[in-house]
């Protein structure tokens, strides 16, 4: 098996993993439910054995804990396996019912690649920094990332990637950040991240009128939200020389990211072909 795949899920979610379950089929997705780390009913030890208090804004919440310890579990579990690639999920997201294709068959995948990113942030004013030169597989393109893209909801990660992941433990920062903030995350530097346009995923899919199961996160005010804010805009800022001259020399572009469940290729069975765009 190349990819092993898991949808994270408080077990006390029954109806998140119904609908998931319904979502993944329709996608034609075989995916592993484990029990999410669940902060209201675990030993807080955990937590405090696998994060730290606080990070790089301030105070690392405990929900914004528990799904980055969630997280670290899926990547030790699928370095239990024998597989390849490891395609994580959360359960509140919509699905392309293209993506099960893209599981079985990985041929698609960029030979340098770390990390490939399955889905689009929702935020309309999102611009993410893509390489000109990219790939395009069934009608999507497949290019190398430069810039912070939040969600941790739908990527697949390499076993190297996993590795290296988990040697940066104890965590600082939400998985999101670990993982798609190359200014600030230490493993996200040392990584070769993708994007995938149009996306094939994006948070926001729950059951009616379902439970918050997490909590509300609480955010900081006073003295506190003025330093958060300034750690904020340096990392926005403090990209390397070699990403500034990507964008002085124009080999990298600035693009909004779509959610398209479906896009139209030439070919059903389309292969992965390379473009470069001057």
């Amino acid at each position: 098996m190349l990819v092993y795949s898991e949808m994270i899920n408080l077990a006390r979610a029954n109806d998140r993993r119904a609908h998931m379950s319904e979502e993944l089929s329709r996608a034609n997705v075989i995916c592993n439910f484990f029990p999410a780390f669940d902060f209201k009913q675990s030993s807080p030890e955990v937590l405090t054995n696998r994060c730290f208090e606080e990070g790089p804004w301030g105070v690392f919440h405990l929900p914004n804990r528990a799904v980055t310890v969630s997280h670290a579990l899926a990547w030790e579990r699928f370095l239990q396996t024998e597989s390849e690639f490891c395609l994580i999920m959360e359960d509140d997201i919509f699905i392309s019912p293209e993506l099960g294709s893209w599981v079985t068959d990985v041929s698609w995948w960029p030979e340098s690649a770390d990390i490939v990113k399955f889905e689009r942030w929702r935020s309309s004013g999102t611009r993410v920094l893509l390489d000109k030169n990219k790939q395009t597989y069934k009608g999507r393109q497949i290019s190398r990332m430069y810039s912070r893209h939040m969600g941790a909801a739908a990527y697949m990660i390499s076993r190297r990637a996993a590795q290296k992941l988990l040697a940066t433990e104890p965590f600082d920062m939400v998985v999101d950040h670990i993982l798609f903030n190359l200014n600030a995350s230490k493993a996200a530097k040392g990584m070769n991240i993708y994007q995938v346009s149009p996306a094939m995923a994006e948070q926001g899919n729950e059951p009616t009128g379902g439970p918050v199961y997490m909590g509300e996160r609480l955010r900081p005010t006073g003295i506190t939200l003025v330093r958060q804010k300034l750690k904020r805009a340096y990392y926005e800022l403090a990209y390397p020389f070699s990403t500034l001259l990507k964008v002085l020399t124009r080999s990298a572009e600035l693009a909004q990211i779509t959610f398209e469940p479906t896009v139209s290729a030439s070919s059903s069975t389309e292969r992965v072909r390379t473009e470069k765009r001057n």
